[in-house]
């Protein structure tokens, strides 16, 4: 064994000690949910596992559940042992394409210190043996020296295609190339002799598998299953050919793994500068390393999900192994105690030192607690053990929380919540089925599991829900996790909701806009709980174009109760009920709108009794944004923006978080109530606040509260690309008002 070689192995046993005590609380993706069914009963025509089978890796984690007793535990342990092989298997890959073994295994260590390495290698998936599988097939290649020993790298490489499909694209191109270097008489014969090496080895596992699945008939409707769902609803270059899509890309690809802008700056510039030192010093290397990992880089940009950063991971190799070259190849005195050799092991320690240091942190928090959809199944579990056995709840979903909480469900059952029923979860429309469930009588509990990026729950008065989410330093290496993370409301039968046509939020205006729903097209319905005492609710929105103004005419139960005339802008009122106004048959109040202008959208909705905080936002607000992608929400402040607030006599907490514009050299946020100041402070270019507001300073009636700035811009005066004549203050990406507990 040479030096570098145990140099890499005791890297490898560290590695291997270091994340043993650091293995998975619970399955988290959906692929490690069908590897877990598959290793319970292997059945790929009811993807367990998912097509294409696995099957190779899948016979390794069902041997090692043998001795382990738990499919999680079993992939997880595969994955680190795994990853201690590709350590070793990635040092003699390197030292093989360009001899320098110190430059191959500091690159190693700088490709294995990435957190996305570190923290993949404890994931139950099949990621990690996939790229263990695929360096170790690169280097038997590259040191094949003999036609016997090409065949032998050719069979395995046949094999190793059965330990994950991708590994094809890493291992099948450096074939070629050994194939086209190779010299001397019989090239078509050692050639053929190669391909059928591969096939024998591919074969090996693909007829059991064939043979498991019931025969090619059910075998290819299930492949075929599989691909339909790989393309649909994914966002993918080859789907999505967009310049914005394209730089995704190449952002979850290079940046990810390299999560500090320092160390991805120096990486990029090393690895920049390693590419020209190969070009000029070592063509044959960099001839070698593309054949090794260009034809993955293609099919990864163009046909793979890169939000899903656990694909990226065999791309971290060629970008430690070019940093490291670059790192080399910059010249050095070669005496003293500032000589190249040290400076170059300094080097790599300040880069991979941070890096290591975060994946350990990230590692700690993925072993630490259950991923977030276990955790709410759990969650959910313990809650309906400890209510009342008449109170089963209605499960609904969000579209995509439906489609990925089937395996968990299916997997934590029959040791689940008990549920009453299931809503159906129509794309974008989700809510209305709680509404349709509650105007047909439903008085159960619904519970409802929430994309945090969706905002169609609005229109309903929610309680706060409880919140699923990953790690901060974790949520960038498990991103694409399906499910992900998630929010849960437990809504009673609650105070109002409201149907089609609302326009809320971006994304309900929008869903209005699809259904050709407004006031002014026809009538948009909600629902207010009766209660024989007065109560209050505001409604506000905007008169979108035109100059003249547009009558809004309000209906309970059939009797009109007010029509306002509004002007073009924005418009918002609050609307007293007398008592005995919301009375009547039933438990809710039918509240209707309409408008005679198709021009009218209603953006502002609230319901309380008299004695409730109710707040809505009135002059100086610009309109509610949306970032889909994020599913961030925010509202611009101008120089001053006003709350109108009844209190109902009652003390509140205004929380309110947001950021100054960056062109802003010494930005304030004052706040008032009425005329009072109670905040007056200087604030960074992000902010956050908390303001205790008590009874006395509010008067019975409506109040102002405003949010003034002294620093306001016009995008349009600052930049050539925007035409945005707003006068912009403070962006506002949170707002709270509510009752002092």
């Amino acid at each position: 064994m040479t030096p570098s070689l145990r140099a890499a192995a005791a890297v490898a046993l560290a590695f291997f000690a270091l994340h043993l005590p650091f293995l998975p609380a619970s399955l988290e993706d959906l692929d490690s949910i069908n590897f877990a069914l598959g290793i319970r009963d292997f059945d790929v025509a009811r993807h367990q596992p998912h097509p294409p089978g696995y099957p190779v890796f899948m016979a390794a984690a069902k041997l090692l559940d043998v001795f382990v007793g738990s499919q999680l535990l079993s992939l997880a342990l595969l994955s680190v042992v795994c990853g201690a092989l590709a350590i070793v298997a990635m040092a003699s890959m390197m030292a093989a394409m360009d001899g320098r073994a110190t430059a191959a295994v500091a690159a190693t260590l700088l490709a294995v210190s990435t957190p996305l390495f570190w923290v993949t290698a404890s994931r139950p998936l099949s990621d990690m043996p996939g790229l263990a599988a695929a360096l170790g097939v690169q280097a038997l290649v590259l040191l094949a020296r003999t036609d016997r020993a090409l065949l032998v790298a050719a069979g395995l490489a046949g094999l190793a295609a059965g330990v994950r499909s991708q590994v094809v694209w890493l291992t099948l191109p450096v074939l070629v190339l050994a194939l086209a270097r190779s010299s001397g008489s019989g090239r078509w014969r050692r050639g053929a002799s190669v391909i059928g090496a591969y096939a024998c080895g591919a074969l090996a596992w693909f007829i059991p598998l064939i043979l498991a699945s019931g025969g090619p008939a059910q075998y290819l409707q299930a492949l075929a299953s599989q691909g339909s769902e790989d393309f649909t609803g994914v966002v993918m270059l080859w789907t999505t050919p967009t310049p914005r899509q394209l730089v995704a890309a190449l952002t979850a690809t290079f940046l990810t793994p390299w999560p500090f802008p320092a160390t991805a700056a120096a990486v990029f510039l090393l690895g920049t500068f390693g590419l020209v030192v190969l070009l000029r010093e070592y063509r044959a290397g960099l001839v070698t390393l593309a054949a090794l990992f260009a034809p993955y880089l293609l099919f990864h940009l163009v046909f793979q999900e890169t939000a899903t950063t656990r694909y990226g991971l065999p791309l971290v190799v060629p970008v430690a192994y070019l940093a490291v070259v670059g790192l080399w190849g910059i010249p050095g005195p070669r005496a003293g105690w500032f000589r190249a050799d040290r400076l170059r092991v300094a080097s790599l320690i300040v880069l991979a030192a941070p890096l290591l240091l975060g994946g350990q942190e990230a590692l700690s928090g993925y072993a630490s607690a259950q991923a977030p959809t276990f955790r709410l199944l759990a969650d959910m579990t313990s809650a309906r053990a400890s209510a009342d056995p008449s109170q089963a709840p209605v499960l609904a979903m969000h579209r995509r929380a439906a489609f990925d909480f089937r395996r968990p469900l299916e997997w934590t059952a029959p040791a689940g919540p008990p549920l009453e029923g299931r809503l159906p979860s129509p794309p974008k429309r989700e809510w209305l089925e709680a509404v349709k469930y509650w105007n047909s009588g439903g008085r159960q509990p619904v519970w409802f599991v929430a994309d945090p990026l969706r905002s169609d729950l609005a229109l309903i008065d929610v309680p706060p829900p409880r919140e699923y989410r990953w790690p901060d330093r974790l949520a960038p290496l498990v991103g694409g996790a399906r499910p992900n993370e998630m929010d849960w409301y437990v809504i009673p039968p609650p105070a109002w909701y409201l149907g089609g046509g609302w326009a809320l939020t971006p994304e309900t205006a929008g869903v209005a806009r699809e259904d050709g729903r407004g006031p002014g097209r026809q009538p948009i319905d909600g629902w207010l709980r009766r209660t024989s005492a007065p109560a209050t609710f505001l409604i506000g929105g905007r008169k979108l174009s035109g100059a003249e103004s547009a009558k809004v005419l309000i209906v309970i139960d059939d009797r009109p109760i007010q029509e306002l005339v509004v002007s073009p802008g924005f418009f918002l009122q609050m609307i007293d009920l007398p008592a005995g106004a919301l009375a009547g048959s039933g438990d809710y109040a039918r509240l209707t709108v309409r408008s005679d202008s198709d021009q009218v959208a209603i953006e502002q909705f609230d319901f309380e009794p008299v004695r409730g905080l109710l707040f809505g936002f009135g002059e100086g607000w610009h309109e509610p944004e949306y970032n889909q992608a994020t599913g961030r929400r925010w509202r611009w402040t101008s120089e001053r923006a006003a709350l109108r607030v009844r209190s109902g006599g009652q003390s509140a907490v205004l929380r309110v978080s947001g950021e100054a514009d960056r062109s802003a050299s010494d930005p304030r946020l004052v706040v008032r109530v009425g005329g009072r100041v109670v905040v007056d402070e200087p604030v960074g270019r992000y902010f956050s606040s908390e303001v205790a507001i008590p009874a006395t300073l509010f008067v019975p009636g409506e109040n102002l509260i405003t949010i003034e700035t002294n620093e306001t811009h016009v995008p349009a005066e600052t930049s050539s690309r925007s035409q945005d004549r707003r006068r912009l203050g403070l962006l506002i990406s949170q707002l709270t008002l509510r009752p002092a507990s």
